[in-house]
This record gives structure tokens, C-alpha cells and sequence, in this order.
């Protein structure tokens, strides 16, 4: 993995990536948020504010002490109501009484005055106490508005007494982002006690909408069915539309709240208005800029409401970052590498910017908020990390595969002897092509292997001048017969598998080297390469979508192939350990499919004699099958060079076989019986620490219950191991079709 050429620049991409969302998510989440923020700016300034009807707010730019203030709120909610308001939000803070000392002294003169005999002292006293209880008229004008509403929050309840008297009360604006800005707000929050408890925004767009202000839900169940009727993200999340207008001008109509005390704005000028009354303390930072009050905050939120003119982010908006992220990383990493300079990094920008783009028409259009700026800025960086990776320059070590299963395929051709890279590097361009030394045996496979190894070394600056100067010293591609081989696809006991190409047909395939001269003495080689060629032939002749297909066979060298076709795939044998078997069913399925494929391969009078879970290939995406090495294992039955080794993997052998008595297809299913056992125990079901004692088990002994090893399994398993691992053949099953029924009958049982 290390060694591949895409690792580096897809660990610097995916490096640089993640420190980007680290550092704007984590470190500097100020900076983060100020950079997502600025398409949501950018649009919003953009875009005029709301240009409605519907909110006045009423300033008061004079200031003063609180209770003079009250006075004049409950004047303009007196006139408001007058107008015909559809709802009246007080943004002044409430949370404290307002008695001053004169109020005090003259309620004490009262008090002294009870007893006087003056009637009309007593009056004037009391109409001076009218006048300066300036939370009495607050009160009485909230109670009597019946569509009033307060403000609340951490530090900032209103008295009981004006809570009493309003509609009722929302909360302020949620926090601001982690840079001051405040681009989100919520229509709902939980309360201490978990209840629902509506923004002051959501609660004044409910006594709006509502028939009768009583009818607004603004503190029972009904309040989370009335939020679902607008547009809302994760945990009731939205967010106002703040215009140009609203950070330079005010936005939304406005009046100044002395000008209403003052009987200079007539109370038609209310009439079906969401009127916000407040005073110029406090500012509020907006995506659109800063210096808004909060009075003047809220009206822009109302007016975002009341005109649908606000965005949401939705509940999968983290994924769609993460996934900007991803396509970041995949594109400088993987996509990247393969391009020349100027295109890899003119793409970059290109999709760093097709990524605000995409924002910035969501919110426009969708008015829908997805955070992708921070991605965007991921994908030059990445690309450039990415492209400042030096490149691999060692050699990569000798690769030492485990045994790998048979795979490509190709046609017969003449003898051409590989050449050491040395010799060929040293000969000069013009002089005569020095004549290859004959190949023997294993000596040849080991040129072949060093020769592909020397072709994996990647080209030094030498080396590519020499290839444009027409004088190259890389080596020439090895061939068998005509085919070309490529790379080793792995090594098993009968020889070496490599992935090659007909060069006359530009065929993709598998040839399996098998140094036949090494394995067999002068007497027996002439009857060893007829028995190859025959076996060959007769492999060559089954076309059956469970086989590996097989399309040429030959010798050079001492070195005998055959040319399949090359398949995608794993072998069975890596599904043969217990932490990685295949569920029972899927099992059942596959050791089917082989059956069938054998009992073609038998009505065709071919045995296949090696039957085992490392000559089936296996994909399991579609759980094909395909059988490999047909023909081999008869090659070698012969062979006397290996002393005390018996044909094929002694493991999997039925007993005639191990004792030399005559082979016949039911021995080819002992050997399935043998791999179905092993797929679904993790084991094998003869062992031994000797091969004499592994040959006595298979040929005496019985092999343990599977019940014992999976007693998760239906009896209907363990009856066709059973039965396929009878020592008698002809107690096995007849056929690989009869073998086959009964694994799916079994397996519909399984499933059932």
C-alpha cells in the first residue's frame, strides 16, 4: 500500500483536509465561522431587506429614566390597540420597578391624607400617584392591548405583574456564532423543566396569525405542531434575512416613539401592523454588519418571517460539509496527481469555487444554507500539499506473495528466452543482439521474477532520456510462448502464476509456469509433456460459467504454461479461518454452484483431481464461482522427484485416491465434501501430525460431527457432509447435480 504512487499525495490531501476542519471547526472556530459566514453575508447584502408593510418599529432615540419610558410604551400600545395592531412586542427591559421618589413621598402624603378633612387634597394626591406609577400604566395598558408580548431571558425576566397583564412572553435571539455574529435563531427552546418555550420572534408571528390572540399556543402542547408549519433545520433552527437596507437605513418602517406620544402618528398608521416598540440601547451584530439594536433586530426576524424570506441550514447540512470535504480530498489526492500543473491547479480553484457557487445559489434560490466555504478553501491547499510531496524514489523491496490462485488466460507461442536486465543494460544500441543463454527449469522462473522486479523500478532521469533517445535500458518485457507477462500474480506448489498479454490480440490473461523439467527425470519427461498436453486439451474443452476458461498451452524453455482467462476475485481458501466465514447460506450457495460446475466437468469425463477451497475462485459481490487448475493436478501425478509427496493436497484426497486405485468423479466430490467442512467449521476434518497418519485418518477414521463444531447448523448439513465423505465411492452421492439439489434443498431450509 505504502509503495503505491497515489499514497503520498492522498495522505498530504486528507492531512491538509482534516487540519483545515480542525483549525475552522476546532481551533479557530471564530475564524471558521467568520468564514462560512461570508456567502451567507454575501447574499444577504445582495439582497435588499424585506420590503413589507406588515412591522413598524417604534423607536425611542430620546432615552430618559425608566419610568418616563413605560409611560410612553404604554401610550403607544394604548394607540397601537386603538389602531388595530395584530401584535405589539415591548422591547424595553421590564425586569425591574420603576417607582421613583416622588412617587414614594406623595404616596406618604396619601397615606397622611386619609384622615384629612380636604376631599379634594385627597384628589390631586391621588391623581399624582396616577401619574407616577408608571408600571400600574404599563400594566394596564398590556392587560388592555390583550395581544401584547414581552421579552425574556437569562437576567432579563419581566416582573410578574407585566407577565400577568401581556399575552405572554418570548425568548430573546440564541447566542451568537463563535465569531459575535449572530446569523441563527430557534423558534422553539426547552425551558428548565424541558417544556417548549417559543422565541420572542416565533411567539409574536403567532398572536399574528392567530384568529384571536387567546388562540396563539404559545406555552401548551399545541406549540411544537405549530412550529412544524414553518420552514425549520435541526432543533427548530433558522436564519433571519438581515438586508443592506436593514444595517444602513433600518429596513423596515419606523417611527420614533416620541412622535406617538406627541399624537403626531395617527392610529391608522397601526392598523394590521406587528408593532415592535423599543428603545436604542444595545447593538447586535449581523451577517450584514454590525450596529443594529435589538429592538430593531427583532423587527428584521418579524418581517423574515412574515415574507418567507429567511433560510434554514437543513439536518443533513454537517453531511453535505463532510461530503465537500470528502470530494476535497479525493480530487487532490487521487485526481490530481495524474494532471500537469496548470491543469491540476486551475481545477482546484475551479471547484473550490464551484463549491461557494453552490452555496451561494442555494441560498438564493432554496433559501437553503449549506456550510461549504471552509471545503472549498481544503481544495487548493490540499492540491498543493498534494503536489509538494516528493516522490517515491527507493526500490521497493522483493515482494513475497502467499500462494495465489490461478487467474488470466492466453494462446501458445514460439520460445523467446528472457534477458537479465544487466546484460541488456549493458549492451550498446548498435551493437548485434548477443544470443540468449537457453532457459532450464527453475532457473528461468527466477529470471523471469528478477526481470519483472527490475521493470518495477521507475525510471531514473537517465533512464528516460536514454527511452526518448531511442537507446532505452529498461528491460524487455519476458515472454512465455507469444505472451507477454506483466507482473507475478502469486506462486503455489505447481509453479507461478503471472498476469500476461496476447500482444496479437491485446487479451488480458493468466499463465501458470510450471518448470515441468525441474519436476520430472529424463524417463519420465517425454510421458509427462504428452499427459500435459493431453490434460490441457481436454481442460481446454470445457466452456461452463463455473470453470476458468482455458485458451492455449505449451513449453518453452523447460518451462511448461497454460493460458486462461484472468478473473477477478479471492480465493475460497481466505474463507476457510474462523473469524472470516461466510454465513452458512451464502456457503451452501457456493459449494452448489462448484458441484455443478464438477458435474459437467464429469459428464465431459474430466476429473479434476485437486478439488480444494484454493483452486475455486470466489467474487463476492456476485457470489460466482470459478474453478481453476483443471489438468494440473494429473500433471504432476506422476512426478518422483518429491518424495513422500502424493498428488495434489493430500487433505482433500479421497481414500482411493491416496491408495493409487482408479479416480472418478465421486472423488471430486470427497474433496468438496472436505471444503464444504472446512468453510463452515474454520478447520479441516482430518489432521494429523504426519502425513502416514493424515492418509491412515482419511482412509480409516471418521471425521468428527460437524454438530459438535456448529451445532447452530440444521441437521441438513450434516447429512450431506456425511454422505460426501463416505470412504465408499459408491455410498457418495452419484453426481455433482444430486450433490448440488441437496445443498440448495438445504439451504431453502436454512433460510426458511
Amino acid at each position: 500500500m505504502y509503495a503505491h504512487p497515489l499514497f503520498r499525495p492522498a495522505a498530504a490531501a486528507v492531512t491538509v483536509a482534516i487540519l483545515t476542519a480542525a483549525i475552522g471547526f476546532g481551533f479557530a472556530p471564530g475564524g471558521g465561522a467568520a468564514i462560512e459566514g461570508a456567502p451567507l453575508a454575501l447574499a444577504q447584502r445582495a439582497e435588499n431587506a424585506p420590503a413589507t408593510a406588515r412591522v413598524l418599529w417604534v423607536q425611542d432615540d430620546a432615552g430618559g429614566d425608566a419610568g418616563r419610558l413605560r409611560s410612553e410604551v404604554a401610550h403607544a400600545i394604548d394607540l397601537a390597540t386603538q389602531g388595530g395592531a395584530r401584535a405589539i412586542v415591548v422591547a424595553v427591559p421590564v425586569a425591574e420597578p420603576s417607582d421613583s421618589a416622588d412617587l414614594a413621598r406623595v404616596r406618604s402624603f396619601l397615606e397622611g391624607a386619609e384622615n384629612s378633612p380636604d376631599p379634594a387634597m385627597r384628589a390631586r394626591l391621588q391623581a399624582w400617584v396616577t401619574e407616577l406609577d408608571h408600571d400600574s400604566e404599563l400594566e394596564r395598558a398590556l392587560r388592555a392591548a390583550g395581544n401584547a408580548l414581552l421579552i425574556t431571558g437569562p437576567g432579563a425576566v419581566p416582573l410578574e405583574r407585566f407577565t400577568g397583564a401581556a399575552r405572554g412572553v418570548g425568548l430573546e435571539p440564541a447566542a451568537a456564532d463563535a465569531d459575535g455574529v449572530s446569523r441563527r435563531e430557534r423558534l422553539t427552546a426547552a425551558d428548565a423543566a424541558g417544556a417548549p418555550v417559543p422565541s420572542i420572534a416565533f411567539a409574536t408571528w403567532l398572536v399574528a396569525h392567530a384568529r384571536t390572540p387567546a388562540e396563539a399556543p404559545l406555552a401548551d402542547g399545541e406549540l411544537v405542531a405549530a412550529a412544524a408549519r414553518l420552514r425549520a433545520g435541526r432543533a427548530t433552527s433558522w436564519i433571519p434575512h438581515y438586508g443592506r437596507r436593514a444595517a444602513e437605513q433600518g429596513g423596515t418602517a419606523r417611527v420614533g416613539l416620541k412622535e406617538v406620544v406627541a399624537d403626531r402618528i395617527p392610529a391608522a398608521r397601526f392598523q394590521q401592523q406587528i408593532v415592535v416598540i423599543g428603545n436604542g440601547s444595545g447593538t447586535l451584530n449581523v451577517p450584514t454588519g454590525p450596529g443594529l439594536t435589538a429592538g430593531e433586530a427583532l423587527a428584521q426576524r418579524l418581517d423574515s418571517l412574515e415574507t418567507d424570506s429567511y433560510a434554514v441550514a437543513p439536518r443533513l447540512a454537517p453531511l453535505a460539509t463532510a461530503l465537500a470535504f470528502l470530494a476535497a480530498i479525493l480530487y487532490a489526492g487521487v485526481l490530481a496527481p495524474n494532471l500537469r500543473a496548470p491543469a491540476r491547479f486551475g481545477f482546484a480553484v475551479l471547484l473550490g469555487l464551484g463549491l461557494v457557487v453552490l452555496e451561494l445559489a442555494l441560498l438564493a434560490e432554496a433559501r437553503i444554507w449549506l456550510p461549504l466555504t471552509c471545503a472549498a478553501l481544503a481544495v487548493p491547499l490540499a492540491t498543493l500539499a498534494a503536489a509538494l510531496v516528493p516522490a517515491r524514489e527507493e526500490r521497493r523491496a522483493p515482494r513475497t506473495e502467499p500462494v495465489v490462485p490461478v487467474r488470466p488466460a492466453t494462446p501458445r507461442a514460439e520460445v523467446r528466452p528472457v534477458a537479465a536486465r544487466a546484460a541488456t543494460a549493458a549492451a550498446a544500441p548498435s551493437a548485434p543482439p548477443a544470443e540468449p543463454e537457453p532457459r532450464t527449469g527453475s532457473e528461468s522462473l527466477k529470471q523471469i521474477s528478477d526481470t519483472l522486479e527490475a521493470r518495477e523500478e521507475e525510471p531514473s532521469q537517465g533512464d528516460v532520456a536514454d527511452m526518448l533517445l531511442g537507446r532505452s535500458r529498461r528491460p524487455q518485457r519476458p515472454k512465455l510462448g507469444r505472451y507477454e507477462l506483466e507482473r507475478e500474480l502469486g506462486r503455489g506448489a505447481m509453479g507461478t502464476v503471472y498476469l500476461g498479454r496476447d500482444p496479437r490480440i491485446n487479451r488480458v490473461v493468466a499463465i501458470k509456469a510450471i518448470p515441468i523439467v525441474e519436476e520430472f527425470s529424463e524417463t519420465e519427461l517425454a510421458e509427462a509433456r504428452a499427459r500435459f498436453f493431453r490434460e490441457a486439451e481436454m481442460a481446454g474443452r470445457l466452456r461452463h460459467v463455473g470453470i476458468v476458461t482455458v485458451y492455449d498451452a505449451g513449453e518453452d524453455g523447460g518451462i511448461a504454461w497454460i493460458a486462461m482467462e484472468y478473473l477477478q476475485g479471492e480465493i475460497l481458501s481466505q474463507y476457510t479461518v474462523p473469524e472470516r466465514l461466510l454465513p452458512p447460506a451464502t456457503v451452501l450457495e457456493v459449494v452448489a454452484r462448484v458441484a455443478d460446475a464438477l458435474d459437467y466437468a464429469h459428464s465431459q469425463d474430466v476429473v479434476h483431481r485437486d478439488i480444494k477451497p484454493a483452486n475455486v475462485l470466489y467474487d463476492p459481490a456476485t457470489r460466482q464461482i470459478k474453478i481453476t487448475d483443471f489438468g494440473i493436478a494429473r500433471l504432476t501425478n506422476t512426478s518422483s522427484t518429491r518424495s513422500g509427496i502424493v498428488l495434489g493436497t493430500p487433505s482433500f484426497m479421497a481414500p482411493e485416491q491416496l491408495e493409487g486405485r482408479n479416480v472418478t468423479g465421486r472423488s471430486d466430490l470427497f474433496a468438496l465434501g472436505v471444503t464444504l467442512f472446512q468453510l463452515l467449521a474454520g478447520q479441516l476434518p482430518f489432521r494429523a501430525d504426519s502425513m502416514t497418519g493424515l492418509m491412515y485418518k482419511i482412509a480409516n477414521a471418521p471425521h468428527p460431527p460437524l454438530k459438535t463444531i456448529r451445532p447452530d447448523l440444521p441437521p441438513c448439513v450434516t447429512s450431506i457432509i456425511d454422505r460426501a465423505l463416505q470412504k465408499d465411492p459408491a455410498q457418495r452421492y452419484a453426481s455433482g447435480a444430486d450433490m448440488a439439489k441437496a445443498l440448495r434443498a438445504c439451504a431453502r431450509a436454512l433460510s426458511a
